[in-house]
């Protein structure tokens, strides 16, 4: 695979270094691990399995898939569909036979087995292209994207609100991105925002949806105000074409000339309050 090295994570899970972004793909820490803790146990994907006969999923950045794989590992309750959004095609072909501690998955993938009616549909394509062809609603939308700071095409106002036309009422959408830019998109999109904590009590990712009950925990009042700052100027693609340099540089712009309190003064003066 072109400008991707290949590591084992400290989970013994496989992760990916991309050379040309300099950046990596999965947590150093598990790309197992972080599956499991950002986006499956945080979308409550157990618990839905239970109460349906199938699940349909949105995963945004398929990657190598262990969003995807984790989620197929509970068909034995209900049927799973999946949506998988990817721009690079051999990545997927390399997510059939790399390491996965469930082989069955991978026998799936490669159309060896079959999981009930479970189902996985590949679109190979800039995920801003493939989500204008998607009409059906979803039950869980995992969002694996580069770091916005480093990739903002699918962190911007415009992307989420395309995210808000696909989800259900019922549903959630998970990240495991918490920077201040993404929250305020989500929240301008029209969503309820949440968070998930690691064992230091730190956010570690994000949650939103439509109906805040299924948020576990909300977004509290330091967080939400922290979302009026020059911090949370949101990524704008209105057109869903700019390339990433575009969407840098313009809301560089926007945070150099806006009249927002910085992140530092409003942290200094919640403090004092």
């Amino acid at each position: 695979m072109k400008n991707i090295e290949i590591f084992t994570t400290k989970d013994g899970s496989v992760g990916l270094f991309n050379k040309e972004l300099n950046e990596i793909y999965h947590s150093r820490k598990g790309a197992q691990k972080e599956s499991i803790e950002k986006f499956i146990i945080p979308s409550d994907f157990e618990q839905r399995t239970k109460n349906s006969s199938n699940v349909r999923v949105l995963d945004v950045c398929y990657g190598i898939g262990y969003n995807s794989k984790n989620a197929l590992s509970f068909y034995k309750n209900c049927d799973i569909i999946i949506d998988a959004l990817e721009w690079d095609d051999e990545l997927v072909e390399y997510s059939k036979t790399c390491d996965f501690y469930n082989p069955e998955i991978n026998e799936f993938l490669r159309g060896e087995r079959k999981l009930g009616n479970s189902k996985i549909n590949f679109y190979i394509d800039d995920a801003r292209k493939s989500i204008k062809k998607l009409t059906e609603p979803y039950d869980i939308i995992f969002l694996d994207a580069f770091a916005p700071n480093k990739l903002p095409t699918l962190w911007s106002v415009e992307f989420f609100c395309e995210l808000k036309r696909l989800i259900k009422s019922t549903g959630v959408l998970v990240t495991y991105c918490s920077a201040q830019p993404v929250r305020k998109a989500m929240q301008i999109a029209g969503f309820y925002l949440g968070k998930v904590l690691d064992e230091k009590n730190h956010s570690c990712a994000s949650v939103c949806a439509l109906d805040k009950k299924y948020i576990k925990l909300l977004l509290d009042d330091f967080d939400l105000g922290m979302l009026n700052t020059k911090a949370a100027i949101p990524y704008r693609d209105k057109n869903l074409n700019l390339t990433a340099d575009e969407m840098l540089k313009a809301r560089q712009i926007e945070v150099e000339n806006s009249n927002l309190m910085g992140a530092s003064s409003y942290i200094k003066n919640y403090s004092s309050m």
